[in-house]
């Protein structure tokens, strides 16, 4: 007996392709709608964007892509909005660095916190493989965000003692080759564990 011509076209790449193109559609759609409300809103209320946005809460415009981007990730069936959460979460990410960089004026912790990116990414893959069910990704995203945080602490604690006292907390010429060997084991030791596997 043949199957049901609609069950064929259910599952034709074609026909899943326009249902994921008719879902981002969608989302876009909403997207643009809720902009435009708000757009009128405001006007409305008679509040010029100038006096919503100061020179403290000017990442917010960075912020808002962000968040609508991750919004976006969840349109498309997983995993094809990966791609969404991970961009949305690195640009939401770096909108609060700037914001909490505006409110405190520590502009030169750019040295070490840039790490955080990467961590961010992390963050974006682990959050939407756990909304999707994918311990893979979630997995991958954790391991991202442990590296990113473990070099964000040693940037702290390196660059804020060089910022607060103009020296190293260490001398770097004599610990950089026994640090090279600390990571060297490592990275060996864990390839071992993972070979055993």
């Amino acid at each position: 007996m043949s199957a049901h011509p609609t069950t064929q076209r259910r599952h034709e790449p074609g026909h899943e392709s326009r249902d994921g193109a008719t879902r981002r559609l969608l989302g876009l759609g909403a997207v643009l709608i809720l902009v435009g409300l708000a757009a009128v809103a405001v006007r409305e209320a008679d509040l010029g964007l100038g006096g919503l946005i100061g020179e403290q809460t000017w990442p917010l415009l960075v912020i808002a892509p962000g968040l609508v981007l991750i919004g976006l990730a969840f349109v498309p069936a997983p995993p094809n909005g990966l791609g969404f959460a991970i961009a949305g979460s690195i640009v939401t990410s770096v909108g609060t660095i700037l914001l909490v960089q505006a409110n405190t004026d520590t502009w030169s912790s750019w040295a070490y916190v840039w790490v955080l990116i990467p961590g961010a990414a992390g963050l974006g893959m682990a959050g939407y493989g756990l909304l999707t069910r994918s311990a893979e990704l979630v997995q991958k995203g954790v391991a991202l965000m442990v590296t990113a945080g473990v070099l964000f602490m040693v940037g702290w604690w390196y660059f804020e003692a060089l910022f607060t006292t103009g020296e190293q907390p260490v001398d770097v010429a004599t610990w950089w080759p026994i640090a090279l060997v600390g990571a060297g084991a490592v990275i060996a030791i864990r390839a071992l564990f993972v070979a055993r596997r």
